[in-house]
């Protein structure tokens, strides 16, 4: 039986606005505490963070999932909702530990006036930073299965990461969302699930305690682990494919990674490289500077980590980048994905370029996205990083800072510690 082809039909990514740059949270760290000096300009050199992105005090992972899904609905989308068979949420920052994200994202689109079926199925799939991958990829399973030309999924990712502060780990926090639309005959990328590469493992290199709203990440092992990881998938992917290695390397044009900061992929695909074409670090960077890897960091380093969406958020930078240099030549271009979550599992895919990509990747406007905000107030990023929202307490902070009119906002905290939300 020929399967149809299916993938990525369009995108969209939403940022909290609050922004603080890096070099002012160093700075304001080391004049609290001088001995933190050399270790946080390490950690800014190794990193190569700019600024970061963190939500506004009604914002929450489901709030951010929205804005992603409004925009993407504003789009192609908007004409074929009742063919939408999945909503999906991919997230490592739950707010419920038995209801889906997706589901209350559902309730909130709906309320607002956007006709989402309710004749779908809505879940959540998690594993770190990559359960927004794991989820396009199970729902293409099946929307390739039922072979129905009508059927679509929607996936989220929705995140929000924070680390115990200060720390040289304060520097890779941020938040923000992507929304996918995911099609048969895709209009962006077709997917080639058959030869996807896995590799998965029981390590402790990053993990969130229940209760915690931070992470806990030992940062030279999970550096490591990405890198066995990324090897171990690619390998498995090229076993599928009957495809030697080196030959599959020298046959991608896009190369899109998860970015958790600027240089972490960068290291990854020097060793993968080294491995497989006896490329030193120079030739490395230089083969990658040829099919613009480097300017699909730019977002990663200014928002900062989005955990499952890091991965959509340079893959759909790395096509608006290659849209600009290449125009048409961009069509049938090989695209390798590699999504890696902590804990851990990696996956790794090859994607194509359609012809119908040239009227949807325009639309993508990441200069709005990456627009540089102002440096929020040290008072407020403080604000971030200390208050837990309760029942109690959350009225008067929503007093204090309430939405602007029409955003999605988390309208209560009831005292049974359910959420509701709505539009301010």
């Amino acid at each position: 039986m020929k399967l149809v082809s299916v993938g990525l039909s369009d995108l969209s990514v939403y940022a909290p606005r609050p922004r603080i740059s890096l070099s002012q949270l160093a700075a304001r760290r080391i004049q609290e505490n001088p001995d933190l000096e050399k270790h946080l300009h390490r950690a800014l050199a190794s990193t190569g963070q700019i600024s970061m992105r963190f939500p506004e005090i009604w914002e929450d992972p489901i709030t951010m999932a929205s804005e992603a899904l409004r925009k993407l609905l504003s789009g192609q989308l908007e004409h074929h909702l009742s063919g939408i068979r999945f909503l999906a949420l991919g997230s490592e920052t739950s707010v419920d530990m038995s209801k889906s994200g997706s589901n209350y994202v559902l309730g909130l689109l709906q309320k607002a006036g956007f006709k989402l079926p309710s004749s779908l199925s809505s879940f959540q799939l998690q594993h770190a930073c990559a359960g927004g991958s794991l989820a396009a990829l199970t729902t293409l399973a099946y929307l390739q299965a039922a072979g129905n030309p009508n059927d679509s999924s929607i996936v989220l990712t929705s995140d929000i990461a924070r680390y115990a502060t200060p720390s040289t780990a304060e520097v890779t926090q941020g938040a923000g969302a992507c929304a996918l639309w995911l099609t048969q005959d895709p209009k962006v990328l077709t997917f080639d699930l058959k030869t996807a590469g896995f590799f998965s493992q029981d390590v402790d290199d990053f993990f969130r305690p229940l209760g915690s709203t931070t992470a806990k990440v030992r940062g030279g092992f999970s550096l490591s682990c990405y890198n066995e990881s990324l090897l171990s998938a690619f390998l498995d992917h090229c076993v599928r494919a009957g495809i030697e290695p080196a030959a599959e390397l020298r046959s991608i044009d896009i190369f899109a990674l998860h970015v958790p900061y600027a240089k972490m992929p960068v290291g990854a695909l020097e060793k993968l490289f080294a491995l497989h074409l006896g490329f030193d670090s120079l030739q490395t960077r230089e083969y990658l500077e040829e099919r613009g890897f480097f300017a699909s960091l730019k977002p990663a380093s200014e928002i900062g980590n989005l955990y499952t969406g890091s991965l959509w958020l340079s893959l759909g930078y790395a096509l608006k980048e290659r849209w600009v240099n290449l125009g048409p030549d961009l069509i049938g271009r090989k695209v390798l994905l590699a999504s890696y979550g902590s804990g851990n599992t990696m996956a790794v895919w090859t994607g194509q370029v359609t012809p119908q990509a040239l009227s949807v990747i325009p639309n993508w406007d990441f200069d709005t996205l990456l627009k540089q905000e102002p440096d929020s107030d040290w008072t407020t990023y403080l604000e971030w990083v200390s208050i837990e929202k309760n029942s109690q307490n959350y009225p008067e902070l929503l007093k204090k800072k309430p939405a602007p009119a029409g955003a999605f906002r988390l309208a209560r905290l009831r005292e049974d510690g359910y959420r509701e939300y709505d539009q301010a």
